[in-house]
């Protein structure tokens, strides 16, 4: 799904000035990452997050953002929560045209505790076309449940920390299902 009405570039220069901002007051770099790195880093999350807010204003529905510093923490507690469900976003650079397929992984980290999380979204962000968008959505409760790896089993690349692996395959791409579960519908 690609996020309507998103302004790519007022967008990601919010997001350049959150994680700019995130990165002075303090937000733990737990990968030994140079300040440019851990903005770098922030930026796609950053960039996730405002998509994702796009995505509930599109649709009307009412939320709360973790905004709280990190002065006295090493992570966010949530990115969103709705109607007493929090819900967490990751995204990563889109590196290929190629549609996903089931074999591709993704890695949540062990560390970020996923069972703490009711949902956790999953999306892209594309700098070349200058788009965000999500491919779908799975429980915390479910990300818990997969293997904890240290390298991406579909890419090979090494996870900068142990990380519960699992398929495309596994995500839910109804969104409009995600909402009815939020909201009890």
């Amino acid at each position: 799904m690609i996020v309507e009405n998103f302004d790519f570039d007022a967008n990601y220069q919010i997001a350049l000035q959150r994680a700019e901002e995130m990165v002075r007051n303090g937000l733990h770099s737990r990968f030994n990452l140079s300040r440019q790195e851990r903005v770098d880093k922030a930026l796609l999350g950053c960039l996730g997050e405002l998509a994702f807010e796009q995505v509930l204003k599109n649709g009307g529905y009412a939320y709360e953002v973790d905004r709280e510093g990190f002065e006295d923490r090493n992570t966010d507690n949530f990115d969103f929560l709705i109607e007493d469900k929090k819900i967490d976003t990751k995204v990563a650079k889109k590196s290929t045209a190629n549609p996903p397929n089931d074999n591709w992984t993704y890695g949540y980290p062990q560390e970020q505790n996923p069972v703490s999380k009711d949902f956790v979204v999953i999306g892209w962000v594309d700098f070349v076309n200058k788009q965000m968008g999500f491919y779908g959505w799975i429980t915390g409760v479910e990300v818990s449940r997969y293997p904890v790896v240290t390298r991406n089993t579909f890419a090979g690349y090494a996870y900068l920390t142990p990380n519960h692996e699992f398929r495309w395959g596994a995500l839910n791409k109804d969104f409009n299902l995600l909402f009815q579960r939020i909201f009890g519908a």
